[in-house]
């Protein structure tokens, strides 16, 4: 009888236990879904209230500068009446970018944002001379077989690609096994020390010991068609001319051979637009015709500095300005610089080297 009665014990508490686990439970989640009720409600009622005070706002400022546009283009006249437009555009949400680019200064460059549909079509274009002043002193024909080809990407990145695989020493090496000074004895017995067997201490997974198939001095350089490179150069011409950027110069004579001078020019030639990124150097590749170098102890007074001789020597100090002769030009060096200036005698040079025929 008692062991029954324990058992019938045990039974009902452990069914009163189960039903108040199941209320708990219960009670639980009604407890959690009416706070989530909750919580929603005053999100959505607190995004209302912000949408309702944005737009409240937004009409108010609205109405403010619609009024004080008003009174300034009432009162205050021509200079009001632009400061009005501009919180009217302000106010309205509008971006004139059209004003805000032709308020950056771009010097003598005629920066076109967008490219011509008709780009490519190998047209003939005539462009300005300047003066290392700025000064309008005549006119150029840039022909369309060079400065109007199709911007093909691809050939400018498989030359540039070819340039800088050209351009680099391939100087780097490690030391093989074999290379490694020490011995080549056999560091322990084959058998009998219940170790791993050995050799010598130059393996590569020995500390150290030579490196296994690292790095050796060779030439990074690869073949590309003459064609290509030729072609490659066109292209970045003809992008420095489809995007405004090119710059003919009649001449460097008489510049005063000073960094200073050279800063200034660059300043009146391509303005805010060829300024490296920072704002602070300009950006720009200068190609002259051929010139020879000059020791500088062997220049004495400024009349001794040839034209091609001066712009070099002035442009040296200036971070982000290249200068090179015609022969150098390159499309690395013309697609990495933000402008592009050439003289007059470098682009007579420059078109007939690449008019002339590809030595085989």
């Amino acid at each position: 009888m008692a062991t029954i009665a324990r058992r019938v014990a045990r039974a009902a508490w452990t069914r009163g236990a189960r039903f108040a686990t199941a209320t708990a439970t219960t009670t639980a989640t009604t407890t959690t879904t009416t706070a989530a009720r909750a919580i929603a409600t005053t999100a959505e009622a607190a995004r209302g209230t912000t949408a309702r005070w944005t737009l409240d706002r937004g009409a108010r400022w609205r109405t403010l500068a619609s009024d004080a546009s008003t009174r300034a283009a009432t009162v205050g006249g021509g200079e009001g009446g632009t400061r009005a437009r501009e919180a009217d555009a302000t106010a309205d949400g509008r971006d004139d970018d059209d004003d805000a680019r032709a308020r950056v200064d771009a010097g003598v460059m005629r920066v076109r944002w967008t490219i011509a549909e008709g780009q490519g079509r190998g047209e003939d274009a005539v462009v300005p001379v300047y003066s290392f002043d700025g000064e309008a002193r005549g006119s150029v024909e840039l022909p369309g077989r060079i400065f109007d080809q199709p911007l093909r990407v691809d050939v400018a990145h498989r030359v540039v690609r070819w340039q800088r695989a050209k351009a680099r020493k391939g100087l780097h090496k490690t030391k093989s096994r074999g290379e490694v000074a020490g011995s080549t004895r056999k560091v322990r017995p084959q058998k009998g020390s219940g170790r791993a067997r050995v050799g010598n201490l130059k393996a590569p997974q020995m500390r150290g010991g030579g490196t296994a198939h690292g790095p050796v001095v060779r030439s990074h350089a690869h073949a590309l068609p003459k064609k290509v490179r030729r072609m490659g150069l066109k292209v970045a011409l003809s992008a420095k001319a489809a995007e405004g950027k090119l710059i003919v110069v009649d001449s460097f004579a008489g510049m005063e051979p000073k960094t200073r001078a050279m800063k200034a020019t660059l300043e009146r030639l391509t303005g805010d637009l060829g300024l490296a990124a920072g704002g602070e150097f300009h950006s720009t590749l200068i190609i002259d015709g051929e010139f020879e170098e000059m020791a500088e102890s062997v220049v004495d007074a400024e009349d001794q500095f040839g034209p091609s001789e001066l712009v070099r020597m002035s442009a040296r100090n200036l971070p982000h300005v290249e200068v090179l002769p015609q022969i150098g030009a390159n499309v690395y060096s013309i697609l990495r610089r933000r402008t592009l200036i050439v003289t007059k005698s470098g682009l007579e040079q420059l078109i007939a080297r690449l008019d002339a025929p590809i030595k085989r």
